[in-house]
């Protein structure tokens, strides 16, 4: 049984990083083992229900147009990779889903998913340093991407894509976090700067 959060799973369309404009159905998984000082989000267990892999397949299948193209279930949080994914992943395969996780590195990923979405968060653990797509928060929990690439050098780290994303605040960009990444992405050019479009688009 995985816990979930109310209201958890949902169709949208993804805002951030290379998938941006793709038809994605949400998984929202409670829990996290990340426990950021900013987060504004409840992800407390305590709040949530409890669905087995089965019935949270289910409950995506329902919330996905039938006409959709692309049938992607996004699974997150949280810090989904706290939990086993493997029976989830079996159930929604069943469905037609092509998988991506988003997680903070904390954890490895655990084959198979389609696409492995790394937000770095700060945190002392960093296991998940390969993937399809890194993503840097710019000002997150203080997070500076020119110490981050000094701890973890792009030679010692395997991704496709690799963004910087400046803190948003209220569905505002941060004035900061956004000249930090427009110098950060001059100085680096295998990086590119990504937004929470989402947030423009009135869409969650």
């Amino acid at each position: 049984m995985y816990p979930v959060m109310k209201d958890g799973v949902f169709w949208s369309v993804q805002g951030e990083g290379h998938l941006r404009g793709f038809q994605m159905t949400f998984l929202r998984l409670a829990g996290c083992s990340v426990n950021c000082d900013e987060c504004d989000t409840d992800y407390s267990v305590e709040n949530s229900v409890k669905m087995s892999p089965g019935q949270l397949a289910d409950w995506a299948d329902r919330v996905t147009p039938r006409e959709s193209r692309d049938r992607w279930a996004w699974i997150t949080g949280g810090e989904p990779l706290g939990y086993d994914l493997r029976p989830l992943y079996r159930e929604l395969r069943k469905k037609g889903f092509s998988i991506a996780v988003a997680t903070s590195g904390k954890h490895r990923a655990i084959a198979p998913v389609d696409w492995i979405s790394v937000s770095y968060h700060g945190q002392e653990q960093f296991l998940q340093k390969y993937g399809s797509e890194i993503k840097l928060i710019v000002g997150m929990n203080g997070l500076d991407p020119f110490r981050f690439l000094e701890m973890f050098p792009d030679s010692e780290t395997d991704f496709f894509y690799r963004y910087v994303q400046p803190l948003s605040v209220d569905g505002v960009e941060d004035y900061k976090s956004l000249e930090v990444c427009k110098r950060f992405i001059g100085e680096n050019p295998n990086w590119s700067l990504s937004r929470q479009d989402h947030v423009y688009w009135g869409m969650a």
